[in-house]
């Protein structure tokens, strides 16, 4: 059934559009290869400047709500601490990861005005650092990003080095993380589908009343449905935005 056809009542998944930022520009993502991120070609302008790209989403697609991959801060820890402040300034709330290691970076990006800050699996250290987060910020303003790669955490605790995505959650949300975003690096731009719909069913059942946002690999409004499906709360998507396979009528279909 086409999404015209459809109510846009039935749906209720947040879509959340999400710019990587790398060198201060925005690129593209491919299954999690970082040094194959280029400049993002984009029907929606020539621009590659965050706030260009974030204002033509914003219009085209009447969206609101941001995910902001900062890369410069997760791999190098150099935050690109202007842009993210021109971004937050403006009528978008943002989700930010900057690779958090530390209370002073989620302090930071709060000061700058970021509405949610994400605590990475890829470079959180461990449960404790995590119990610390929430006692000192509160669960509201962070979001987990259990970060995969074909299915395989990515982690920088050994401990969590053989431990199933699954149990690893299961911690994270026994020391208090209530919002969470499921992601599989290796599925990032190449529209192949998302791979993290049975892992969401599962923590849907563990986190009843929490916030479930995946993605990667979404390519047109059938993945979209089936991401919806499963109870999740929001969808990242991104080269689908860029490439026209997602029109703003599909789009607004979920997000009314």
């Amino acid at each position: 059934m086409n999404t015209s056809q459809r109510s846009p009542k039935s749906f209720d998944m947040e879509i959340i559009p999400v710019l990587d930022i790398l060198n201060g520009v925005v690129v593209r993502g491919v299954a999690g290869q970082r040094d194959r991120y280029r400049r993002v070609n984009s029907r929606l302008t020539p621009s590659c400047d965050p706030s260009v790209i974030m204002r033509a989403i914003a219009d085209q697609f009447d969206l609101r709500r941001f995910y902001i991959a900062d890369l410069d801060a997760i791999q190098f820890q150099q935050l690109n601490r202007c842009t993210v402040a021109e971004l937050a300034c403006g009528q978008a709330s943002l989700i930010v990861d900057r690779g958090v290691r530390s209370p002073a970076d989620v302090e930071e990006l709060l000061d700058l005005g970021v509405g949610q800050v994400v605590v990475a699996l890829e470079t959180l250290n461990g449960p404790d650092t995590a119990r610390n987060l929430v006692s000192t910020f509160g669960a509201e303003q962070l979001v987990l990003s259990l970060d995969l790669k074909n299915g395989r955490p990515m982690t920088a605790n050994p401990g969590w080095s053989n431990a199933e995505s699954f149990d690893i959650a299961q911690e994270l949300i026994d020391v208090g993380m209530r919002h969470m975003i499921v992601l599989d690096l290796a599925a990032v731009g190449v529209g192949a589908g998302t791979p993290t719909i049975d892992l969401c069913r599962r923590l849907r059942s563990r986190l009843p009343d929490g916030t479930i946002i995946t993605g990667g690999g979404v390519s047109d409004s059938a993945d979209l449905r089936r991401i919806e499906s499963v109870g999740v709360n929001g969808a990242l998507v991104a080269s689908a935005l860029h490439d026209g396979r997602l029109s703003a009528e599909d789009v607004c279909a979920f997000n009314s």
